[in-house]
This record gives C-alpha cells, sequence and structure tokens, in this order.
C-alpha cells in the first residue's frame, strides 16, 4: 500500500545528514611530480608527496573559496516535441578565492605570475615580474576533515591546474593587504583514466560508508 506521503517503494539510497563547515586546506604542487597516489590500489590518482625538487606548498589564510563547473551546454532540439536532452561538455572546474597571507614570495609567485623567487644572503627574498609561462602546470589538493574526533574527510585532488586570470592586491588603510581576483582552473588531464581526468574526489568515513 501506497503511504500518505507519496514515497516511493524498492531500493531507497538516502543522504546522509552530515554537513561540511568551512573551507579546506590548500596546497599545491609542480605538475611534474607524482601524486602521492598514482594509483592507489582501486585505481584513482589523489593527494600530494612533497620532494626537494617539488615541494607541496601551503596556503596559509583565505577567504571567499569557491569551487565551480564550467560546463557548455547544447540543447538536442527537435522542433516537432522541444528539445529532447542536451549535449554537455565539460571545460574546466574553476576553484576561486581571496588570499590575505603573501608570504614567503615562494608560494606567492605562481599564483601572481612571477619569476622564480631568489634568496640573496639569508636574509633578502627577490622575484620579478615578466612574461608568463604558460606551459606551467600545477597539482591542486583540496582535503577538509569534517569530523575531528573520528578524522573523517572528504579530499579533492584537480591534476592539471593553472593560475589564471587577473588578480588585485588591495591596500586598504586600517585593514590587511588581501590579494584578490585568484583563480584556479582544473584542466582535463588524458594521462589519468576515463572518469578521472579533471579531478578525483575521496571520502573517508568508516561509520558512515557501508
Amino acid at each position: 500500500m501506497t503511504l500518505a506521503t507519496g514515497a516511493p517503494i524498492g531500493n531507497i539510497v538516502a543522504q546522509d545528514e552530515i554537513y561540511v563547515e568551512g573551507a579546506p586546506w590548500i596546497y599545491y604542487q609542480a605538475y611534474e611530480a607524482d601524486e602521492r597516489f598514482n594509483p592507489d590500489a582501486d585505481g584513482f590518482y589523489w593527494s600530494l608527496s612533497g620532494t626537494t625538487a617539488y615541494p607541496v606548498y601551503s596556503l596559509a589564510c583565505y577567504e571567499d573559496v569557491a569551487l565551480a563547473d564550467d560546463l557548455t551546454v547544447n540543447a538536442i532540439r527537435c522542433d516537432a516535441v522541444g528539445d529532447k536532452g542536451v549535449i554537455q561538455k565539460r571545460n574546466h572546474i574553476a576553484l576561486t578565492l581571496t588570499l590575505s597571507g603573501l608570504f614567503p614570495l615562494t608560494t606567492t609567485s605562481p599564483i601572481i605570475r612571477g619569476s622564480t623567487v631568489t634568496s640573496v644572503g639569508g636574509d633578502w627574498e627577490k622575484m620579478g615580474l615578466g612574461t608568463i609561462n604558460n606551459n606551467q602546470y600545477y597539482h591542486v589538493y583540496l582535503p577538509k576533515v569534517y569530523d575531528e574526533t573520528a578524522l573523517d574527510y572528504v579530499a579533492i585532488t584537480m591534476h592539471k591546474a593553472q593560475f589564471v586570470d587577473a588578480w588585485t592586491i588591495a591596500m586598504v588603510s586600517g585593514n590587511l593587504w588581501a590579494l584578490g581576483g585568484i583563480a584556479i582552473w582544473g584542466f582535463a588531464d588524458d594521462t589519468k583514466p576515463a572518469g578521472q581526468e579533471f579531478a578525483t574526489v575521496i571520502r573517508y568515513d568508516p561509520s558512515a560508508i557501508t
């Protein structure tokens, strides 16, 4: 007998009442480095592992973090009946944020497309702003622990990303400097398996996943 609520019958997958609050940690590393799991035992590519040649950079204080999908959507149109479906193509995924921590320059230079940072005498960092290297890509890793006691987490790995778009450093009297206009686009990486070209999403939660 149908329930008064009109609920369906049969196998039903209910959504967990688990809510994630706040921004993830943000790490990035040169694309030339292998991702930490490349792949793991289940065939997934994700996480980072820093080396002397290719360190992992960690961003500190940021806000207004958002991850968005960029699609081209074209309707499948039939004059007799109207739209019957769509053809969708993912162009890239975009991570945007505003950054308050600007130092050291070694972490900021890739974001603003600066030159290689040179340390001089242990007391100086020096960097230039010149032409942009359009051939430099990065891995971007976005983990977020949503249960601090059980250490349950979700993590997104963008495989082949670039810092894009024009930036602005706001220098407002009485307020902190803020590096705005930061956009990181994750492109298709055709070295990855089908279904993982743009990113991989991993969730660890033994108490909720069965």
